[in-house]
C-alpha cells in the first residue's frame, strides 16, 4: 500500500489521487504499506509477521494544520476492506492523542468508490488546545497494525501572536441609537454632547474606544453604494463617524466592530439572509432563531464589504467582531456539513432525507440523546466554522489592522461555537473575554475553566466586566468595588502562568444611562482605571508606582446606639520612581474634597489640607512620602489620581498593609 501527504495549500488533491489509484502504477515518492499482527491493547505496540496489501494508497490531506483545521486520512484500494475493522490513532511524542479527548481509536467510514476503487475515510479533529508539534498517524485493521516504510506524519502549528501592548486599557460603546443629539454628563460634572464619551475615555486612561459600528435590525436604513438598501443600521455607523473624527484630540484610538450574526429586535432575521434553525427539545419542533446562519454566504460578503471600509479608514485602528457564534440551541441547519466534515455515521437513508429531516435528526442527537461524541464534534465544528469565517474575512477584506473578537466567558465559549485558540490561529490579535453573566459564586469557576485551558503566551486576552449592578452581586462590596475585584481577579487568574494582556470596560452607554445601582459613572470609571493601574504595576510596566498605606484608624462607634460608623483614616502615599531617569511634574489628586472625603497634607505634621499636591521631581529609583487624612471614608473609598506631565493618569483605590 502506498502513501501520499498533500500540502495544506493543495487544491485538487482528491481528483489527482483518484487518477493515480486508477492507474495503480509505481509512483515516485510513495511508500509501501504493510499490515502486521500485534499484541492487542491500549498501546498497540507489538511486532510480528508482516503482510503486504497490493496496489493501495494512503493519503493525508495536509502536512501542516492549525487548530481550526481537521486532518483527513483516506485509504484507496482495489481490495475490499471491512470498514468496521479499519481504525487509526494519532500520536505525539509516543503518546496517543485521543480524538477531542474522548476516543483513541478513530473509525474509518466507507465512501462511494470510483473506477472499481474502494475508498475509506477517517478524520482527525485536534483536541481543544492540542499541544503543537509533530504528530504521527498509525493505522489498524482489526487487531493488526498497518505500518508504512515512511511514517504518516503531520505538524500541528500555532500561529505567532500579534504584538499587543501589555496593560491595554479599552472602553467600548455598544449603542444602536445615534448619539448625535444626546446630552451627556462628563467626568467633571459638565453637561455636554456626545463628546463626553471621548472625555470619559480619556479620563479613564483608555488606549482605545471600541465602537459598535455594524448592526442589522431592519432594512429601513441608508442606501448602499449600488443604490440598494444597506443591511447596516444608521445609528451605529453615525456614532463611529462622529467619534472617530475627534478621537485624536482626546488621545484615544478608535476601534470599529460588527455585530456579526445576531439580529436583535422582534423582526428577526431579514429576508436577505438565511436564519439559523433552532430546536425545541421539549416539544420536538424546529424554529427560526434570531441568529443568521453561519453558512449564510450573503452575510459573510456583507461583513467583508463593511470591514474593507474600516481597513481603508486611517482614523480606525482596530477592527472587531461581536456575536461571532450561534445561539446555544440553534445552527442545526448546518447538520449535513457537520456530518460530512467530522465523519459522523449517519443513518443509511441519509442521502434521501430532506434538509429538515437531517436537521431534526442531528438536533435530537445533540439535545435529546446527548450523544457525547456528536455533541463534542458539533461544538468543535462550530468553533472551527467561526474561526474559518474570521480567517476568510481577514484575507478577503485585506485586514492588516489588529482584529479583536468578543467571546463568552463560560467554558471559554465552546458551548456556543467559539474557541480562543482557533481564533488566534485564524489571525485574531485580541480575544476580549466577557466575564459577566455570572454571580460571585460562579465567577471563580469561570476563571478556573479558562486557567485550565489556556497558558501564558498562547493568546492576547483582555478581560472585561459590565456596568450593571445586577451582574455584580457581592457579600459585602458595592457594585463598583465588586467591578474592581472581578477585574483584578480576572486578569490575574484567567490563564496559567501569566496575566491577561489588558482590561476592557463594557460599556459607556450603560455607565451613562444604565443600571448603575445608585452609584456614579465616576465610581465605575475609577474601578476600571485602578484595575488597569494594578495590572501595569504587577507586570512591571509602570515607571512610577504609588502605594496607599493606612497606619491609623479612628474608631467612630456611636456610643448611644452602638452603631458602627465609618471612622477617620490616616496614612501615607509612597510615590516611587522605578526607572533610572528622573520624573518631573507629578500631580497627586484626591477624588473628593469636602466635609466627607480624602485630604492630602501639605507638610508633615501640619493640619493644612489640600486636594492636590505637586511634586517637581523624583530622581531615578527614589521615592517620596505624602501624608493623607480621610474623614468618614472606608478603606475601599480611598481614591487618588496620579498625573505625570499631564499625559498619564493612573487611579489608585486599594491600600496595602505596609511597604518594605
Amino acid at each position: 500500500m502506498q502513501y501520499c501527504a498533500s500540502n495544506r495549500s493543495s487544491r485538487p488533491i482528491l481528483i489527482f489521487l483518484c487518477s493515480i489509484a486508477a492507474l495503480m502504477g509505481p509512483v515516485s515518492g510513495f511508500c509501501d504499506m504493510y499490515i502486521q499482527d500485534e499484541v492487542t491493547g491500549i498501546d498497540k505496540n507489538g511486532r510480528v509477521e508482516e503482510i503486504r496489501i497490493e496496489r493501495s494508497f494512503v493519503v493525508l490531506s495536509g502536512e501542516k494544520i492549525y487548530h481550526h483545521d481537521f486532518l483527513t486520512v483516506r485509504i484507496m484500494s482495489d481490495l475490499y476492506l471491512d470498514p468496521e475493522a479499519l481504525t487509526m490513532r494519532v500520536y505525539r511524542d509516543g503518546m496517543v492523542c485521543p480524538l477531542l479527548g474522548l476516543t483513541a481509536d478513530i473509525p474509518f467510514l466507507e465512501e462511494t468508490g470510483k473506477n472499481d476503487v474502494y475508498r475509506y475515510r477517517a478524520v482527525y479533529l485536534p483536541s481543544w488546545n492540542e499541544p503543537e508539534g509533530e504528530h504521527e498517524v498509525r493505522l489498524y485493521y482489526g487487531d493488526k497494525g498497518v505500518v508504512t516504510k515512511q511514517s504518516l506524519s503531520f505538524v500541528l502549528e500555532r500561529r505567532p501572536l500579534s504584538p499587543i501592548k501589555q496593560g491595554l486599557s479599552i472602553v467600548d460603546l455598544e449603542m444602536y441609537k445615534s448619539i448625535k443629539a444626546q446630552t451627556c454628563t462628563g467626568p467633571y460634572g459638565n453637561r455636554t454632547d456626545y463628546r463626553a464619551i471621548l472625555e470619559w475615555a480619556r479620563f479613564m486612561g483608555a488606549d482605545a474606544l471600541w465602537v459598535l459600528a455594524g448592526e442589522t435590525t431592519a432594512f429601513t436604513g441608508r442606501e448602499g453604494s449600488r443604490g440598494e438598501l444597506s443591511p447596516w443600521a444608521d445609528g451605529p455607523l453615525e456614532n463611529l463617524y462622529l467619534l472617530k473624527g475627534e478621537a485624536s484630540e482626546y488621545g484615544v484610538e478608535i476601534g470599529a466592530y460588527v455585530m456579526s450574526f445576531y439580529v436583535p429586535g422582534k423582526g428577526g432575521v431579514p429576508e436577505r439572509y438565511e436564519p439559523g434553525i433552532g430546536y425545541n427539545s421539549e416539544n420536538d419542533y424546529l424554529y427560526r432563531s434570531r441568529f443568521i446562519s453561519l453558512g449564510c454566504e450573503q452575510r459573510i460578503l456583507d461583513i467583508i464589504e463593511l470591514v474593507k471600509g474600516f481597513q481603508n479608514d486611517p482614523d480606525i485602528r482596530y477592527i472587531g467582531f461581536d456575536f461571532l457564534r450561534t445561539g446555544r440551541a440553534d445552527g442545526y441547519e448546518l447538520a449535513p456539513l457537520v456530518v460530512r466534515d467530522t465523519n459522523i455515521e449517519a443513518p443509511p437513508e441519509w442521502e434521501r432525507l430532506s434538509l429538515t429531516q437531517k436537521t431534526r435528526w442531528f438536533a435530537r442527537k445533540v439535545e435529546v440523546e446527548k450523544d457525547p461524541m456528536i455533541v463534542e464534534k458539533w461544538r468543535w465544528w462550530r468553533a472551527r466554522e467561526v474561526a474559518k469565517i474570521v480567517e476568510r474575512v481577514i484575507s478577503e477584506a485585506g485586514l492588516t489592522k489588529p482584529v479583536w473578537v468578543y467571546t463568552l466567558g463560560w467554558n471559554h465559549g465552546k458551548e456556543h461555537g467559539q474557541d480562543p485558540v482557533m481564533l488566534f490561529d485564524a489571525g485574531v490579535a485580541i480575544d476580549a473575554v466577557m466575564l459577566y453573566e455570572s454571580d460571585r459564586f460562579q465567577f471563580p469557576r469561570m476563571l478556573e475553566q479558562w486557567r485550565r485551558y489556556i497558558k501564558a503566551g498562547q493568546g492576547n486576552v483582555v478581560i472585561g466586566n459590565c456596568v450593571d449592578y445586577r451582574l455584580l452581586d457581592s457579600a459585602g462590596l458595592s457594585p463598583p468595588e465588586e467591578f474592581y475585584r472581578r477585574n483584578v481577579e480576572g486578569y490575574s487568574g484567567i490563564m496559567d502562568g501569566g496575566t491577561a494582556t489588558g482590561v476592557f470596560f463594557h460599556d459607556i452607554s450603560r455607565a451613562l444611562w444604565g443600571r448603575r445601582g445608585g452609584y456614579s459613572f465616576l465610581d465605575y470609571a475609577f474601578a476600571h482605571g485602578s484595575s488597569v493601574y494594578r495590572l501595569l504595576q504587577e507586570t512591571g510596566n509602570l515607571g512610577l508606582v504609588v502605594d496607599i498605606v493606612v497606619d491609623k484608624v479612628t474608631d467612630n462607634r456611636d456610643a448611644f446606639r452602638n452603631e458602627e460608623k465609618r471612622g477617620d483614616l490616616e496614612g501615607y502615599l509612597v510615590v516611587k520612581n522605578n526607572s533610572t531617569a528622573s520624573m518631573r511634574n507629578i500631580i497627586i489628586e484626591t477624588l473628593y474634597f469636602g466635609k466627607s472625603g480624602v485630604y492630602l497634607i501639605e507638610k508633615e505634621g501640619s493640619r493644612s489640607f489640600t486636594s492636590s499636591l505637586h511634586i517637581e521631581e523624583i530622581p531615578g529609583l527614589e521615592c517620596k512620602r505624602l501624608r493623607f487624612h480621610a474623614a468618614g471614608v472606608a478603606r475601599e473609598g480611598l481614591r487618588f489620581i496620579v498625573d505625570i506631565e499631564g499625559k498619564k493618569r493612573y487611579y489608585i483605590t486599594e491600600p496595602v498593609d505596609s511597604i518594605p
